[in-house]
Formats: C-alpha cells, structure tokens, sequence
C-alpha cells in the first residue's frame, strides 16, 4: 500500500471518529419582561451550575455566575441568575440597572437540581408585591454545523487535494 494510500486511509479514520462524536448542548436564549425590568440571556439546555443549594427534598435552587446577556436594554453581566423549584423562586436575575426579579411558579426545568433540562415555550411569573412577569425559553438557531458536516466538508476538502496532486504527478510524467 503506497504511502498516499495510507495517508488517506488514516485521515478518513480520524474524521469517522469525529463524525461519531455526539454534539454538544444546544443554546436556549432566555427573555424576561417584568415590572422590574427586561433581561436577555442565552444558557446551554442542559447545563452544568456553577452552585446548587438543596435545603429539603424537593426545595432547592442551582445558578449561575456572571452571565452575560442585555439587561434592560445595556449589555452587562448577572452576577448571579437563580432557578428553583418547591418552595424558592423559580427565577431570580441579579443584574446591573435591573430591579427586584426574584419570581415564583412555575418549575422551568425537568430533571435534578445538579443536572436540570430547561423546558421551552413562554412562563408566566408571579410576584405577588410587583406584578406578573413573563419568561419566554426557545432555542437558538445555530450557525455551527453538526460533525457529520465538517467530515464531508474534510473529505470533500481532501479528495479535491488528492485530484490535484494526481494531475500534477501525470502531467509532470508527460512533460
């Protein structure tokens, strides 16, 4: 077996292994609006906390932070968003130029505190000293191919590489 051979035998195994690889979590962008303000953020769908606090079974709140989103309407960095379930707030955001967000009911996310899934769709939030707020989770339409992508494009990439090398070769012989 020539050494191209090999080469490309080796290249194309390396890129199958990638192709295997599962992607990562997909984005969700987070936007509040609520009598204490508006917020914008984007958070992975299943995602690792910085911190979980789990006072009782069933009580408890995992977060984040310094996350970084627009927070009404300046671009900034929460220092801390919280998300609860039984008996603390669902959703609290700590976040320059934002007031009180400290809101209730209901759950946003399925799973365990230390590993939560976010739910999708529109919420609302209750607060019974300001008001109502409204929390709208959706996904975040990616421009990032999936690995199966970049191992055709690579292959692509490659076998137009290996055409060409074989054209100069022949036409090198000829001359």
């Amino acid at each position: 077996m020539s050494k191209t051979k090999r080469l490309c035998l080796t290249g194309v195994a390396i890129m199958a292994l990638a192709a295997s690889a599962p992607a990562n979590a997909s984005q969700l962008m987070f936007d509040f609006a609520g009598p204490s303000g508006t917020a914008s953020f984007q958070l992975d769908s299943s995602p690792t906390p910085d911190y979980v606090n789990s006072f009782l079974t069933g009580n408890g709140q995992f977060g984040f932070n310094n996350v970084a989103g627009i927070f009404n309407g300046m671009a900034g960095v929460a220092s801390t968003i919280n998300f609860g379930e039984g008996i603390y707030a669902s959703l609290n955001i700590v976040a320059p130029g934002l007031g009180f967000t400290q809101f209730s009911n209901p759950q946003l996310f399925t799973g365990s505190l230390d590993a939560p899934t976010f739910l999708t769709g529109s919420f609302t939030l209750a607060n019974p000293f300001l008001g109502d707020g409204t929390l709208t989770i959706s996904p975040v339409s990616g421009a990032v191919p999936e690995p199966a992508t970049w191992v055709m494009l690579m292959l692509g990439f490659g076998l137009v590489g290996a055409a060409m090398r074989y054209r100069r070769r022949e036409t090198a012989a000829i001359a």
